[in-house]
């Protein structure tokens, strides 16, 4: 049995890909282990879990995905942070806050879709229960805001 660690490498990130549909992408700098032990008390502080990856094999995956496009933006050594349990409410800007000195924060797997932090700079929870309640106060604004918009020019039509 010939056993090739890159292989085994790309073969993992596939299945970290695949398998989980909601994860933060962060980018990182070499530290040392007194560092390392400090940001894994703070991870687990804020119930979440961390893979490691590294530049070669994170880009050979990323080719031959439909990720192909976000390619250009990883370099380094690459984490991928998700939530521990399903049901954690995660604030986005703590967590950037809470590793601004450590990590860059790249991007955000979200339901087979990469969105890049630009995207996401209104947002402040990933709660979906509230991003939804969120979503519906904007749905029925807008709603309420086209009917009257509609009603004015019916009537002056029937003018």
């Amino acid at each position: 049995m010939h056993f090739h660690l890159k292989m085994y490498q790309i073969l993992k990130v596939k299945n970290y890909m695949k398998n989980h549909s909601f994860f933060f992408i962060f980018h990182s700098a070499k530290l040392r282990s007194n560092e390392w032990i400090y940001i894994e008390q703070k991870l687990k502080k804020l119930k979440l879990t961390c893979y490691k990856t590294f530049n070669g094999t994170t880009i050979k995956t990323f080719d031959n995905s439909i990720f192909e496009n976000f390619k250009t933006m990883l370099c380094g050594i690459i984490l991928f942070v998700k939530p521990r349990f399903k049901t954690n409410t995660i604030n986005f800007f703590q967590l950037k806050k809470e590793f601004k000195n450590f990590f860059k924060l790249i991007s955000i797997k979200l339901n087979n879709k990469i969105y890049s932090t630009n995207l996401l700079n209104k947002l402040n929870t990933f709660s979906y229960k509230q991003n939804v309640f969120n979503f519906y106060k904007c749905f029925d604004k807008y709603l309420k805001t086209t009917h009257i918009l509609t009603k004015i020019t019916n009537k002056t039509k029937l003018l």
